[in-house]
C-alpha cells in the first residue's frame, strides 16, 4: 500500500517539487561543470563540501545533464537515507512500528514541497549529511557493541562534514554526548570518542587535502567559507532574525499549539485503547485532553493560527528526547545523540519552523525522538495487557496518521495548477506566464548567440542555462546576496570582462530573505551598472510578463562580435 501510494504521490507531484527561479539552476549547474572536468574550489566556487556535487556529477556522466538525471540522484539519495532511518528506529522501537515511521517520512519529508524535500530541491547536502549521520548512529549505539562500532561511526561522521561541515560537528558533538551515556566508565567513552573522532578527521582532511592543493588556501577562506571561516555579513543576515528568535511570540505559540494537537492525539489513543485493559489510567488522561482542547479552542477564539502544525514540535520532542536519554542512563544513549542533532539541526527556524528546504533533516531525527518518546511511554506501562493494548492502538493511530499525510501531500499537489517548462521533460514547472517567458527567453538565446557560446544569469535563475544549453564560464555560479557581495564583486567584474558572456539575463526579484534585498538595488550595484553599459537589456518580444511584476531582461553585447546565428539549434527538450 505504501509503494502504489507513493507511485501516486510521484505521479501528482512530478515537477511541482522546487521553484523553477529559485537555487535550482545552481543546483544543476556546479555537478554540471564538474562532469564537464571542472574542478571543485578552483574553477567553481562553491561554499560546502564536495561529496554532494561530485555525487550528482556521477550521476550526470552516467545518465546525461538533465534535471530528470538530478532528480534520480535525490530518489536514489532519498532510498539511502530512508534505509539509514529506518535502522536508527530500530534503536529505540520495534519492527512494525519502524516500518511505520520511515514509511511516514516519504510523504512527509521527501515529496516535502518548496523545494524542501529530497527529490528536486535545495537541501541535498543537508540530506546527504543526515544520511550519512542517521547511518554513523545505528553503528555507534548498535544493540552489540563491537570495537570497530566507533571507527566506522566517525567515518561515517566525516562523511558527512564532506556534506556540510557544520553538520559534521553538530554529528560528531552528539555522538560523543550519546556514547559518554552509554559507556560503562569514562575511559571506555573517552577511548570511543577518540576513535570516532580520529577517522572522521582522516576521512575529512583526506579527502580535503587534494582540493586545498589545487586551489590554494585564498579559495577557501575568502571564497567558499568551507571550514566556517570568514563568513560575509550579508550570508549570516541579521543574527536573531536569521534564527527565527526575533518572531519569538509567534513561535511559541506555534510550539503550544502543535504540541497540543498531537499531544490530545496521543491521550486520545491512549483512552481508547486502554478503555478495557487499563480503564483508570485512561480515565486520569480526560482532565489534561480538556485542557490541551481548551487551549485550542482559546486560540481558534483569539484567531491564533500556526502554520506548522507538522513542524512545531520538533524543538520540544528533540529537547524531551534529550533530557529522557539523560534521565535512562545507559539505555537512553541514542535518544540524547539524535535529540542534540535535531536541536542544533533546527537552529535556522528555532522558534518557528517552517515547510521550506532547511526543515526536512532535522525532522528525520524528530520521528526517531517521537518513536523512542511513544516506545518507552508504551513501557513504561506495569500491566503487560495495558501494554500490548496502547501498542495495538499506537500502531493503528500511526497507520492513520500516514494515510492522511499522504493523502494531504496528495491534496495539495493535485490542486497545484503550475505547468511543465518546455525542454525540462516534466521536471520542472512554474505558473503558464512563467513557463511561456522562460520558453521564449531560452529560444531567442539560442538563435541569437552560437552553439556553445555562453550565457550568464543573474541572481539565480540558472536553469537557463540547461534550457538554452549555454554554459556559465565564471567561476561564481551564483550570484545572490552573499554570494555576490563587496569583497568579491571586483573579482567578477574582471571575471566578466576576461570571458564577456554572448548573452545575459537579470531576473528583477527580491531575494524573498530578511531584510528584502534585490540585485542591482541593495548588492551588485557595480556589476549592474557594468552589464548596462556593455548589454542592452529588454524583456522578451512577445513573452508575458511575471505575475509578480518582475520581467525577465535580456541582454547582448551593445557592438557585438561577429557571429554565426543558429535559429535551428536544437534545446534539450529535443535531446
Amino acid at each position: 500500500m505504501v509503494a502504489a501510494a507513493t507511485g501516486v504521490l510521484f505521479l501528482l507531484s512530478r515537477g511541482k517539487w522546487t521553484d523553477p527561479i529559485i537555487d535550482i539552476g545552481s543546483e544543476w549547474l556546479w555537478p554540471d561543470a564538474l562532469a564537464k572536468g571542472d574542478l571543485l574550489y578552483r574553477d567553481v566556487v562553491y561554499w560546502f563540501g564536495p561529496f554532494t556535487p561530485y555525487f550528482h556529477a556521477a550521476f550526470f556522466l552516467l545518465f546525461g545533464s538533465s534535471f530528470a538525471t538530478l532528480a534520480l540522484a535525490g530518489a536514489a539519495a532519498s532510498l539511502l537515507t530512508l534505509a539509514a532511518l529506518y535502522a536508527s528506529l530500530r534503536l529505540v522501537t520495534a519492527r512494525a512500528e519502524a516500518l511505520l515511521w520511515t514509511a511516514l517520512a516519504i510523504p512527509l519529508l521527501v515529496f516535502m514541497r518548496f523545494a524542501g524535500g529530497g527529490l528536486l530541491g535545495m537541501g541535498y547536502r543537508m540530506w546527504h549529511a543526515a544520511a550519512f549521520t542517521l547511518a554513523a548512529f545505528s553503528v555507534a549505539f548498535a544493540h552489540r557493541k563491537r570495537r570497530w562500532h566507533p571507527w566506522v561511526a566517525g567515518a561515517l561522521i566525516g562523511m558527512g562534514a564532506l556534506c556540510r561541515v557544520d553538520w559534521g560537528l553538530f554529528g560528531f558533538v552528539a555522538m560523543v554526548s550519546g556514547l559518554a551515556r552509554r559507556g560503562p566508565s569514562s575511559r571506555a567513552a573517552l577511548r570511543a570518542g577518540f576513535a570516532a573522532g580520529a577517522a572522521g578527521a582522516a576521512v575529512f582532511c583526506g579527502a580535503m587535502a587534494p582540493f586545498l592543493i589545487a586551489a590554494g588556501p585564498s579559495a577557501f577562506m575568502t571564497e567558499s567559507f568551507v571550514f566556517l571561516v570568514g563568513l560575509p555579513a550579508e550570508s549570516r543576515r541579521s543574527g536573531l532574525a536569521w534564527m527565527g528568535l526575533d518572531r519569538w511570540p509567534w513561535g511559541v505559540w506555534s510550539w503550544v499549539y502543535s504540541a497540543a494537537v498531537w499531544i490530545s492525539g496521543y491521550w486520545v489513543v491512549e483512552i481508547v485503547a486502554l478503555r478495557r485493559s487499563d480503564p483508570r489510567a485512561g480515565a486520569r488522561r480526560l482532565r489534561p485532553l480538556l485542557g490541551a482542547l481548551g487551549v485550542l479552542a482559546c486560540g481558534a477564539w483569539l484567531g491564533l493560527r500556526s502554520g506548522s502544525l507538522l513542524l512545531g514540535w520538533v524543538p520540544l520532542v528533540c529537547g524531551a528526547s534529550v533530557a529522557a536519554g539523560i534521565r535512562r542512563g545507559q539505555r537512553g544513549a541514542a535518544l540524547v545523540a539524535f535529540g542534540l542533532v535535531g536541536l542544533l539541526g533546527s537552529v535556522r527556524r528555532i522558534f518557528d519552523l517552517g515547510d521550506f528546504g532547511y526543515v526536512a533533516p532535522p525532522l528525520l531525527f524528530a520521528l526517531v525522538c517521537a518513536a523512542g518518546l511513544i516506545r518507552a511511554s508504551v513501557h513504561g506501562r506495569r500491566r503487560p495487557e495495558a501494554r500490548r493494548s496502547l501498542e495495538r492502538g499506537l500502531r493503528l493511530a500511526l497507520g492513520a496518521v500516514l494515510a492522511g499525510v499522504f493523502l494531504m501531500r496528495g491534496l495539495q499537489y493535485s490542486v497545484d495548477r503550475r505547468v511543465a517548462i518546455p525542454g525540462t521533460r516534466g521536471f520542472l514547472t512554474a505558473s503558464p506566464a512563467r513557463a511561456r517567458e522562460l520558453d521564449a527567453l531560452a529560444r531567442a538565446i539560442r538563435a541569437r548567440t552560437p552553439t556553445g557560446s555562453t550565457l550568464v544569469v543573474f541572481p539565480d535563475a540558472a536553469m537557463l542555462n540547461f534550457l538554452a544549453d549555454r554554459r556559465n564560464p565564471l567561476r561564481n555560479k551564483l550570484y545572490v546576496a552573499g554570494y555576490l557581495r563587496s569583497q568579491n564583486e571586483d573579482q567578477i567584474l574582471s571575471e566578466l570582462a576576461r570571458q564577456a558572456p554572448a548573452a545575459v539575463v537579470v531576473l528583477d526579484r527580491p531575494d524573498g530573505q530578511e531584510p528584502t534585498r534585490v540585485f542591482g538595488a541593495d548588492y551588485g550595484r557595480k556589476v549592474r551598472k557594468w552589464i548596462e553599459e556593455r548589454y542592452d537589456l529588454r524583456p522578451v518580444s512577445g513573452a508575458a510578463a511575471d505575475p509578480a511584476g518582475f520581467p525577465a531582461l535580456l541582454g547582448f553585447p551593445r557592438s557585438p562580435l561577429p557571429m554565426k546565428s543558429d535559429p535551428q539549434s536544437p534545446g534539450p527538450g529535443s535531446l
